[in-house]
């Protein structure tokens, strides 16, 4: 069990965990039940960010760009890097062929990129309206573990590439007892911190994986880790938004 949190942590962040131990395709996958309670640390880092600098009355937009910057570093850009790969390929190709083709290069188009400015400047705005309200907090929690329920597409649908990758083991290996742990932890973590907001949370979650499902399955006939990145990137984004309009409703 330690181990696979240890695994997940080394996954999702660049925290050093046990940095000489390798760790499997299927290590990854069995970790998978942990990703949301990886996704709280990064939430925690967040929140500690914005409550240090608010002590030293920085200006809160300028504690929102501190906390995603941090944030960053501490998840490396993992599923940002995905959103832009997704971007640039959906946007870029037009047969699954061409897709994959152009979300496997290291460079970034203007489809990627318009999708990472969307992207940060949604997520800071959102920050910013949060930490203003003392519930704030509890929303930036949510978000992060409700949008890390993504591994059910993984799970769900088949892997779209015909070359391994990290998304092979994610679909492959991951079963329901990870899916299942993984959305429980979420969604009671959701209605502990938000309560009735928790509802439209996960309504807005259910129909973000549902969407990008749909595109992959249209455009790729699956998913890959580019994709489920991408869904976890865009879910947490609009969740942050959803939490910034009801604590200031």
């Amino acid at each position: 069990m330690l181990r696979r949190f240890t695994t997940a942590i080394a996954f999702l962040t660049r925290i050093p965990v046990n940095p000489t131990v390798p760790h499997t395709g299927e290590d990854v996958a069995k970790s998978s039940v942990f990703f949301p309670w990886v996704a709280c640390l990064l939430a925690a880092i967040q929140v500690l960010t914005m409550l240090g600098l608010s002590a030293l009355s920085v200006p809160i937009v300028l504690q929102a760009i501190a906390a995603t910057a941090v944030l960053m570093l501490a998840g490396g850009g993992l599923h940002q890097d995905g959103l832009a790969d997704m971007a640039d390929g959906f946007g870029g190709g037009y047969t699954k062929e061409r897709v994959l083709t152009i979300m496997r290069d290291s460079t970034i188009g203007t489809y990627g990129a318009l999708a990472l400015l969307l992207s940060l400047a949604t997520r800071i705005t959102a920050l910013a309206a949060l930490m203003v309200e003392p519930s704030g907090a509890l929303w930036v929690f949510t978000a992060a573990a409700l949008s890390r329920c993504s591994i059910c597409l993984g799970w769900l649908m088949p892997y779209a590439r015909d070359t391994q990758g990290t998304g092979q083991s994610l679909t492959q290996i991951t079963g329901p007892a990870e899916v299942l742990g993984a959305i429980v932890f979420a969604l009671l973590l959701a209605f502990v911190c938000v309560g009735l907001g928790a509802l439209p949370a996960i309504g807005l979650a259910s129909v973000v994986f549902i969407v990008m499902a749909w595109l992959c399955w249209r455009k790729i006939g699956g998913v890959t880790g580019d994709t489920l990145g991408a869904t976890t990137e865009v879910s947490e984004v609009m969740l942050l938004a959803l939490g910034a309009a009801w604590v200031s409703a």
